[in-house]
This record gives structure tokens, C-alpha cells and sequence, in this order.
């Protein structure tokens, strides 16, 4: 802004000479003086831009991802009949990923994300604060930016055979193994996908144990708080949950592979944030498990995951209105029992060439299996199904940022309340007629890149 100034004024005093000049030539050589000076300071700024614009990004280094997809649901009620078809629905997912290294022993991570329905801009709360594992990964008609992730990575004991790393803030609980195989990108959560899936904050720590075992083994503990009920409730405790994961390499296996082992134990659950003051806490619930990944076997990806779910009601029902009084995985007033679920997840991915990939996953679950999917990585939760879902995908590569994926989703739901932890699941029947959907498909195309 001097500069700019500057010019100002001298080419102000500059021009004002041809009222006392003479010579036509004095005043052509001193207005190619004015634009040589402007030129000059218009490079100086530049180069001020420029530097100011290194400086930034050498804080803070940004990275983009973004996916654009378009969803064609199909579904089928209990008794066979079929609603409105609403065509196919558009979306767009918006991830501004931040990186700083603040010192030696401390980074920075960070996500901004938006998640935004086409043509809609109605209030809506889906995505608030009432459900905050969803905040950005729920399609919304908002297109408010969230804050998905926000942590810092502490390294403690660096020179220590055990090195430990403290990570404190809205942790990266989203988008973890084996998510990554299907989207053709590297792991970027760490919880079990078929386990967790959401935005948490809390705290995590990770040791290094390869001094102790052989191969790469690494131990986290974790304490989350997925909701907070006591802020718009004197009457309730806070959800909750402590975790244990452990991952481990084997050097007798030379490909590129993943074991990891994990409890999940989550306490005081709450029935539904929508009710604020009707809410309650009703009871307790633990998911433990294993998974196994391995990469480029012949051209292969593989993956399995087993997951085992305990429901622990504590009696208390909440009114839901025309659904009745529900409580954890129970309609029964003072109902204690323990309610058990399982669920497997299987898949592989064919990489035909470098441009080119074909893929498969199946997974199935039990009548009372439930996870903490509640903001999934897919549009159509099929990793909570109580039931059977398969997907088949192809998938092609444009660059080393985009790929391109069409794909299809089937699930045939053998119980209600799949990805609901609030009510007993009941067997679908006909009976049932269109109070529960029995099957429910999704013809997709997606449009990934990652920079």
C-alpha cells in the first residue's frame, strides 16, 4: 500500500512538469520514467506476495480432497412393495486437509469438511452438534465447513527403546482400515472401520513396542468422548469410551499387511441427543475384534475383519413417541440382560493394470450386532446391516490424485433397526408391511482426488 503511494504521489510531481516544460521530448522521457518505476514496484510486490505466501505454507501445508458422487437408491419394504423412486441423488464431500510441523516433537493434523446434498440449502440438523461424530461426514443440506479432525501429535522419550506419542484433540477415528483398499488411497484413520467410524475427540497414546516383539508392533490406549450429554442435560452423564488397539507386522510375511486387534468399551450411552431433555442414559455397550489386511499378492488386496458386540441395558426405556418406549437393544421396562451381536467383513480387489481394478465385499451381521458407525465412509451404512450386503465395484485410475469408481450395493436386512442401538430388533416379515424396509440397493459412480 506505501508503494502504491509512493507511485501516486510521483507520478502526481511527475506529470505537473508539463505545465512548466517545453520540449515535447522532456516529457515523453519522463512519462517512460513513471512506467518503468511502476513496473519496478509491481515487482516488488510480487515478490512481497510470494514470500508472504511461502511463509504461510511453510507453517501450514494444505492438501485437498474432495469427491463428487452420484447415488441411485432402490427399496424394498417388508410386504414387497416399493416406494417413490426419487431418482438419483448428487453429492459432494469436501475435505481441506492442514499439516504443521511445530517443532521437532510436535505436528499438527487437521480436516475441514463438507458434505452437501445438490440444489439443497435448507436447515437441517443431521449433521449438528446433536450427533457429533457426524459433523462433515453425514450428507447434509448445509454446506458448512466442520471441523472433522483437529490434533496434535506429542512424541515423548524419542531416544527411549519404547518411544511413546501423545495425540489429544478430534482425533482421526474415521475413515480406518480397510476403507483404503476400496478407495485405491493409504490408511487414514486407525480405528477398525467395521468397529468405529465417526469423528470423536479425545486422547491417544501410542508406544512402539518393537524393541520388545519382533516385526512392527504398536500399542494404543484412548479415551473419546463421542457425546455429550450433560450439556443439554443435568439429568445425564456423558458418554464415554476407552479403547485398546494393537497393531502388528509379521517379518516372516514379506508382503505389505496389517494385523490389528482392538476392544472398544463405551459407558452410559445415550438413547437419542434429539430429545435434549427427555433423553437418557441407557446402559453400556463393548465391541472387540480382529482384522487382517495384505497388499499386491499376484495383484490381489485382502482383507478380513471379525467384530463381537455386547449390549448392556440398564432397565431405563425412553419415549419415542409413535416408536413407542426403547431403551439399549430392549423395549422392556428394567431389562439388564446382555445382548450379544456379531458381524464379519470380507473383501478383495483385483488390480488388473496400473490404470484398472475390480473389487468384491461381503459382510453379514446378527440380530443385536452394532457398531459405532453412525457417519460411515458409505451413503448407505452397510457395514451396521443386520443382515447380508455385497458390493461390486470397478474402479479406474485417471492420475496419481483421481480415480473414477462405479459401483453396486445390495443389503437384505434379516432384522430392523440396523445401525440403531435404541430398540429390539425384530425378524422382517411381511407382517411388517412398510414400517421396515427388507432390501435396499445403491447404484453409484464416484469421483475421487486426493492432492
Amino acid at each position: 500500500m506505501k508503494n502504491k503511494i509512493l507511485l501516486n504521489l510521483a507520478t502526481i510531481a511527475l506529470l505537473s512538469t508539463q505545465t512548466f516544460a517545453n520540449n515535447t521530448e522532456e516529457i515523453k522521457l519522463l512519462k517512460a520514467q513513471v512506467n518503468e518505476l511502476q513496473k519496478y514496484i509491481e515487482e516488488v510486490e510480487e515478490n512481497l506476495e510470494s514470500t508472504e505466501t511461502k511463509i504461510l505454507v511453510d507453517k501450514i501445508k494444505l492438501g485437498l480432497g474432495m469427491r463428487v458422487e452420484a447415488n441411485n437408491f432402490q427399496t424394498t419394504y417388508a410386504n414387497g412393495s416399493h416406494p417413490l423412486n426419487k431418482g438419483t441423488i448428487y453429492r459432494t464431500k469436501l475435505n481441506i486437509n492442514m499439516k504443521s510441523k511445530i517443532a521437532n516433537n510436535l505436528k499438527f493434523s487437521g480436516r475441514l469438511s463438507s458434505y452437501k446434498n445438490w440444489g439443497d440449502s435448507n436447515t437441517d440438523t443431521n449433521a449438528g452438534a446433536s450427533m457429533d461424530s457426524r459433523q462433515g461426514r453425514t450428507p447434509d443440506s448445509d454446506s458448512s465447513l466442520f471441523v472433522e479432525r483437529a490434533y496434535l501429535d506429542w512424541s515423548l522419550n524419542t531416544n527411549s527403546d519404547y518411544p511413546m506419542v501423545l495425540t489429544v484433540g478430534r482425533h482421526p477415528s474415521s475413515d480406518g482400515p480397510s476403507y483404503q483398499i476400496k478407495e485405491g488411497t493409504t490408511r487414514k484413520g486407525t480405528y477398525d472401520a467395521l468397529a468405529f467410524d465417526g469423528a470423536t475427540d479425545g486422547i491417544l497414546f501410542t508406544s512402539n513396542l518393537d524393541k520388545a516383539l519382533p516385526g512392527t508392533t504398536s500399542l494404543r490406549i484412548g479415551y473419546a468422548i463421542p457425546n455429550n450429554g450433560s450439556t443439554y442435560n443435568d439429568n445425564m452423564k456423558d458418554t464415554k469410551v476407552r479403547v485398546l488397539f494393537i497393531d502388528k507386522t509379521c517379518e516372516k510375511i514379506s508382503y505389505k499387511h496389517l494385523f490389528q486387534f482392538y476392544t472398544v468399551k463405551s459407558k452410559d450411552l445415550v438413547a437419542n441427543p434429539d430429545l435434549e431433555t427427555e433423553d437418557k442414559n441407557v446402559g453400556d455397550l463393548d465391541i472387540s475384534g480382529a482384522m487382517f489386511e495384505i497388499n499386491d499378492i499376484s495383484g490381489f488386496d485382502l482383507f478380513a475383519h471379525y467384530s463381537y458386540s455386547i449390549a448392556k441395558p440398564n432397565g431405563e426405556l425412553v419415549d419415542l413417541g409413535t416408536l413407542g418406549s426403547q431403551g439399549l437393544l430392549t423395549s422392556t421396562q428394567g431389562d439388564t440382560e446382555e445382548k450379544s451381536g456379531h458381524a464379519i467383513w470380507l473383501g478383495a480387489k483385483y488390480n488388473m493394470n496400473k490404470v484398472w481394478s475390480i473389487g468384491a465385499e461381503y459382510n453379514k451381521g446378527s440380530k443385536n450386532w452394532f457398531s459405532y458407525t453412525l457417519s460411515p465412509n458409505d451413503s448407505i451404512n452397510k457395514l451396521a446391516t443386520r443382515g447380508t450386503a455385497i458390493e461390486l465395484y470397478i474402479s479406474k485410475k485417471i492420475n496419481k490424485h483421481a480415480n473414477v469408481r462405479l459401483g453396486y450395493i445390495d443389503i437384505d436386512y434379516d432384522y430392523t433397526g440396523s445401525g440403531n442401538w435404541i430398540g429390539e430388533p425384530e425378524k422382517i416379515t411381511s407382517a411388517l408391511g412398510t414400517d421396515n424396509i427388507k432390501e435396499k440397493t445403491n447404484l453409484y459412480l464416484t469421483l475421487n482426488v486426493l492432492f
